[in-house]
């Protein structure tokens, strides 16, 4: 569900300050800096050690604010979905991580300038993924991916920034797509489907990253997951698949299906991503979740991701 504009007036900011690559430290600071002269009335809350963010989550709680401010990347909101954050409170994303695509689905650009113009934001309210108790948002990914996020590390993100990812890709994409997966999911709500895929990816938002259209939308559905099942055995139908979905062409070796499924089943263990952070699903079910986050789209967001613009009176502050 989708709330009129408005512009935070007593927001948090839960900072992680070991996010992203080593030379964002200067953002960093810009970005300290901004919310405290924004925001005479926030709170500023950082944090340098996983151990420390349940106490900061119960400070920031105690403080009550109207808006959370998260500075950090995809994998810092995904820890922070694991300890039950703020359930009531907006969430805005300050992008201080290595990919930041939440941040980017949020604002609609890649230009990660300030919030310095105080352009509205509008709340939507989406609904988590779940698999063994534990939480996504963006994406969950099976096979392939999987085994790329497998060899990402921290030191190699510090180092190289976003650049980790097409590096852990190519040096599992040596070895080829790997072994078919057993998977069965209910297609559109109708029928009960068995395949078996190398790979397949469970969605809420568009894709962000190449070799995905950019331009694609699916909005965000309340009850279901887009589905994408990738077709092909070999190296040789991966590499005609990275090449077509380059070129925006599709052949006859490895494709992606899309369809929209509340559940997704598998079959035996294998490994797994969820908002890019590595994970092992063991035979299981990954399905929409009861939980759900509240997130601040910018308008500009809102025509990225898809989602039809509020068409209640709001103004600029609450």
């Amino acid at each position: 569900m989708q709330g009129p504009f408005f512009w935070p007036r007593r927001p948090a900011f839960f900072h992680n300050t070991t996010s992203g690559p080593l030379w964002r430290k200067a953002t960093h600071l810009r970005w300290r800096k901004w919310f405290e002269k924004t925001f005479s009335g926030g709170h500023y809350v950082p944090v340098s050690r996983p151990e420390e963010w349940p106490q900061a989550l119960k400070t920031i709680q105690a403080f009550r604010p109207d808006t959370l401010f998260v500075g950090g990347g995809d994998g810092t909101i995904h820890h922070l979905l694991q300890l039950h954050m703020l359930p009531d409170c907006p969430v805005a994303m300050a992008p201080l991580g290595t990919a930041n695509v939440l941040s980017y689905h949020l604002r609609g650009k890649r230009d990660f300038s300030f919030y310095s113009h105080r352009n509205p934001l509008s709340p939507v309210s989406v609904r988590l993924g779940e698999s063994s108790g534990r939480f996504f948002l963006l994406m969950a990914g099976i096979g392939f991916d999987g085994r790329a996020a497998q060899k990402v590390n921290p030191r190699t993100k510090r180092l190289f920034g976003s650049l980790a990812y097409p590096l852990a890709a190519s040096a599992t994409f040596v070895y080829g797509p790997g072994a078919p997966v057993s998977l069965s999911f209910q297609r559109n709500g109708v029928e009960v489907e068995a395949r078996q895929s190398s790979w397949a990816v469970l969605r809420r938002f568009p894709f962000y990253f190449p070799p995905f259209p950019a331009h694609e939308r699916t909005g965000i559905p309340d009850h279901a997951f887009q589905l994408d099942l990738f077709t092909g055995k070999n190296r040789r139908d991966l590499v005609f698949f990275f090449l077509g979905a380059a070129l925006g062409k599709s052949g006859n070796f490895w494709r992606r299906e899309s369809v929209r499924t509340e559940k997704l089943s598998i079959k035996e263990g294998v490994a797994g991503q969820m908002d890019g952070e590595s994970t092992f699903f063991l035979p299981n079910s990954l399905s929409v979740s009861s939980r759900s986050i509240t997130l601040l789209f910018s308008e500009q967001g809102l025509r990225r991701t898809g989602l039809p613009m509020s068409t209640e009176p709001g103004s600029k502050e609450v």
